[in-house]
């Protein structure tokens, strides 16, 4: 059997340790108008309606924590112009929903992970 050297298995093990720490359900490429999306992970489920109006963008939805694990299921907005937004749900069978505007964009990646 060979044998992974030394530096190369501290990568791998790195990676490991990153990849426990986030769950991603959606892949982080940029959703445009009209999109609609309802993912999964273990842990957590989302809902989310991407819609534009005269140049602005309106997410709304729902994220839910679905395992008492001591892991909050979050929704990250990453929109193209403006900030970074957050909705974090915390305890098994919290709801929390949203609905944000982000002014001058059509577009943003938006994400469901635990954390």
């Amino acid at each position: 059997m060979a044998r992974i050297p030394r530096a190369l298995a501290a990568v791998l093990m790195t990676g490991a340790l990153t990849a426990g720490y986030f769950v991603v359900a959606s892949p982080a490429n940029a959703a445009t108008c009209p999109t609609t999306r309802s993912p999964r992970v273990d842990g957590g489920k989302a809902h989310w309606k991407l819609s534009c109006r005269d140049g602005d963008l309106r997410i709304t939805g729902w994220v839910d924590d679905t395992r008492a694990d001591a892991k909050c299921a979050v929704v990250r907005i990453d929109p193209h112009v403006g900030s970074l937004r957050e909705i974090k749900a915390c305890g098994s069978g919290t709801r929390e929903t949203f609905d944000k505007t982000f002014y001058n964009t059509d577009t943003a990646n938006v994400t469901l992970f635990l954390r």
